[in-house]
């Protein structure tokens, strides 16, 4: 009661409180006192009889309590044993305190975890005070932390959490792209795609490039971000790349199934369809930009291109396909310039007309690339050669040649 008064400045009320609910049945006084010294804005350190992280200098012995912020184990060998070295950073509300902790076991200490380490010594590390936790230091753990760690789990997408950290994963891999120097260490952050069988999830990646193919990823987290789930990949995040794709296949249906890659071969356009046939674009990256301002060249204008619906069958499926501008200009009599007066004037049914007569239910060459995302198979159509006669008839004959 002594030191909870001290704590709280012998606020009246507060002691009260207190005073009355330790006196309840089943009461645990240590977990009210805290909940107490939060509400009161009581001194923590005061009641633990610890010292103030910004005040910890090399050569301090005493009371540590703080809130672990971040911490990441690793494996080593000593006189040929195995042992357990964890890194991370101890936080309150004045400074923050790193660690390492050299437990003979599993580490006491957890991300998120509010603790208090009794009679610790402090060392000093690059000329910043440093402490090293031996197995013999007393930790006591004064919270359990809310988050999830799934160390040794092998998880599925589907069963992934907010707040769950040190995941191991396993699943198909496609980056989608990078934006350099973001944050205040100025990184590159890379962004992907992870599938496996029970689902999709975003994947961060802070200065690590991602690799296509399939992966196992080890020791990363999962954060929210409205309402969506992504994988986080930090620096103590290791990917082991299983296989690589190399990203080129004979048919759309190979395409279809796979993370990411390109397509060549011919086929027919089935149907294309006469609604949303234009797009804005940064004239920078090309980038389909929303509410008028590219995410990567806020400052470049954007312009309108054609942007066209279509399905196209390759005798082994028949996927849709979106084609931009650029690949169909040599089949509009005018080319760029016609289309882009078309969508200015509002015109731009007139200029469908024209690509269907073209298009449409003729023999094409195509080179298309595709990536599955999170909304399902994205594919774009790269090269479009509308065959004429002689190139039908070579195509005729590689098939029956193929066919014997």
């Amino acid at each position: 009661m002594k030191r909870f008064g001290e704590a709280v400045q012998n606020n009246e009320e507060a002691t009260t409180e207190f005073k009355n609910r330790i006196g309840t049945e089943h009461a645990v006084p240590l977990k009210i006192a805290i909940e107490l010294l939060r509400k009161y804005s009581g001194d923590m350190n005061a009641f633990f009889q610890a010292t103030a992280l910004k005040d910890i200098r090399e050569g301090y012995q005493g009371n540590i309590l703080g809130s672990v912020s971040s911490v990441r184990c690793v494996e080593y060998q000593k006189e040929g044993n195995n042992r357990i070295r964890c890194m991370g950073t101890l936080e309150d509300k004045t400074g923050r305190l790193q660690f390492t902790e050299f437990p003979d076991g599993t580490s006491k200490i957890s991300k998120g975890d509010f603790v208090l380490i009794v009679n610790a010594p402090v060392g000093s590390y690059n000329d910043h005070p440093y402490l090293t936790i031996s197995s013999k230091l007393e930790i006591n753990t004064l919270e359990k932390s809310n988050l999830k760690s799934v160390v040794g789990e092998s998880l599925k997408i589907r069963d992934l959490r907010p707040d769950m950290y040190d995941v191991s994963i396993r699943g198909s891999l496609r980056s989608t792209r990078s934006k350099e120097n973001v944050g205040r260490d100025s990184v590159t952050l890379y962004s992907g795609i992870l599938n496996d069988e029970s689902g999709n999830v975003s994947v961060q990646s802070w200065g690590t490039p991602l690799v296509d193919g399939t992966v196992e990823i080890k020791g990363a987290s999962v954060k929210q971000f409205k309402e969506r789930l992504f994988l986080q990949v930090g620096k103590g995040t290791k990917i082991n790349v299983l296989s690589q794709e190399n990203g080129q296949f004979e048919t759309l249906e190979q395409l279809s199934s796979s993370q990411s890659g390109t397509a060549k071969g011919s086929g027919i356009v089935l149907r294309i369809f006469d609604k949303n046939l234009s797009v804005s674009v940064c004239t920078v990256c090309q980038r389909v930009v929303k509410e008028g301002k590219c995410s990567n060249h806020a400052d470049a204008p954007v312009e309108r291109i054609l942007r066209l619906s279509m399905i196209v069958d390759d005798g082994y499926s028949s996927p849709l396909v979106y084609a931009y501008q650029k690949v169909l200009e040599g089949y509009v009599n005018g080319g760029k310039e016609n289309i882009k007066k078309s969508l200015e004037d509002g015109k731009e049914l007139e200029v469908l007309e024209e690509l269907k007569k073209k298009i449409v239910m003729k023999p094409i060459r195509f080179v298309i690339y595709g990536f599955r995302g999170t909304s399902g198979n994205y594919m774009e159509m790269q090269e479009l050669t509308v065959m004429d006669d002689e190139a039908i008839g070579e195509e005729y004959q590689r098939t029956m040649e193929g066919l014997r």
